[in-house]
């Protein structure tokens, strides 16, 4: 019984460390920090959401939109966001085009965080 409940104690505790990671992240205000808040939001949430999880994805959804109405964003990393907005808000992981499906795991890739799940 305790393996089952592994995963979702870790899907738990992704979307805890999401949340908090929005709350503390939506305040930064440098564009260098801004692409790396929507990496450090992103990534996990797109492993977590692509792994089944869908609680994170309403965390995840809203730190990516506050980044990316920040207006902080350079092009390449706007573009990432907007792709990962679409993932996740995609009622289909297969849905997902495959031009942003490779965006979305190179962008995390170079950032430290290679996805298991997409």
């Amino acid at each position: 019984m305790p393996a089952t409940l592994t995963r979702p104690l870790l899907r738990l505790g992704l979307l805890l460390a999401a949340a908090l990671t929005l709350t503390g992240l939506t305040a930064c205000t440098s564009d260098a920090q801004g692409a790396q808040d929507a990496y450090k939001i992103g990534c996990p949430a797109l492993d977590t959401a692509m792994a089944g999880g869908s609680v994170a994805n309403q965390a995840a959804i809203k730190g990516l939109e506050t980044i990316r109405d920040s207006g902080q964003l350079d092009p390449e990393p706007a573009k990432w966001v907007d792709a990962a907005l679409g993932a996740l808000q995609s009622a289909n992981p297969d849905d997902i085009p495959a031009d942003a499906r490779t965006l979305l795991v190179d962008g995390c890739a170079d950032h430290g965080y290679p996805l298991q799940n997409l």
